[in-house]
């Protein structure tokens, strides 16, 4: 009997690894999928917000490759083809530009990955050591599991890395290539209404959350000087 329970607790911690696992699989690829097909471009605009009002001109900036105004923190992606509002960067990973519709996904999308990829890390690094220290085995398995332990530890570095920076974004209401720029920061709470929606941090269950936007993108509220 005694050898029953530990088999058991076992069996359970396993299906609940699965569980977990399968969870984390579903945003990762969920998300990104959103974030592909989520655009942040000035041309999915109504066509009515896609010219500023006259109180508002001032405040956008003409691109010379699309030939037209654009909306404050709009800029253009050359791979794109078009303006992005509040352009944070082009990823590769999801073949588009993450920007003022989709941000919210890309944030999931590399906390999941990080997630994921130290999972991943932890069950290699157990692998090994049982093979090397319990089993004491020595073959060509065992350099597998230390190769794929190596990619497995490069691949959460650099998702960590992703990660720590979409809070930082996330903190101030910046973007990746304004890294430093505190001019939008309306305090943690409202920086993260605005790229999460209303539904803020809940929105971490699934992509499929409905989670509307305070506003289409055009207007930004500048941080109040004290």
């Amino acid at each position: 009997m005694l050898h029953v329970a530990p088999q058991l607790l076992s069996e359970v911690l396993c299906k609940l690894y699965w569980i977990l696992a399968i969870f984390i699989m579903y945003n990762i690829l969920g998300n990104m999928l959103a974030c592909h097909r989520a655009t942040s471009s000035v041309a999915s605009l109504p066509e009515e917000r896609q010219v500023p009002a006259a109180e508002e001109k001032h405040l956008w900036q003409h691109c010379d490759l699309c030939q037209k105004l654009a909306p404050p923190r709009s800029w253009h992606c050359k791979l794109c083809e078009c303006c992005i509002l509040k352009r944070d960067h082009h990823c590769i990973f999801t073949a588009a530009c993450i920007g003022h519709n989709n941000h919210r996904y890309f944030f999931w999308f590399t906390f999941y990955a990080a997630l994921g990829t130290g999972m991943c890390l932890v069950s290699t690094f157990v692998l090994l050591v049982r093979n090397l220290l319990v089993l004491q085995l020595i073959n060509f398995s065992t350099f597998l599991d230390t190769l794929l332990f190596s990619i497995t530890l490069f691949s959460w570095v650099a998702a960590v890395i992703m990660f720590a920076f979409q809070i930082h974004v996330v903190y101030l209401n910046t973007s990746y290539y304004q890294i430093l720029d505190r001019s939008y920061d309306l305090g943690v709470r409202s920086n993260c209404r605005i790229i999460m929606g209303e539904r803020g941090l809940w929105t971490f269950l699934s992509p499929s959350i409905k989670s509307p936007l305070p506003h289409d993108g055009t207007k930004w509220q500048l941080k109040r000087s004290t």
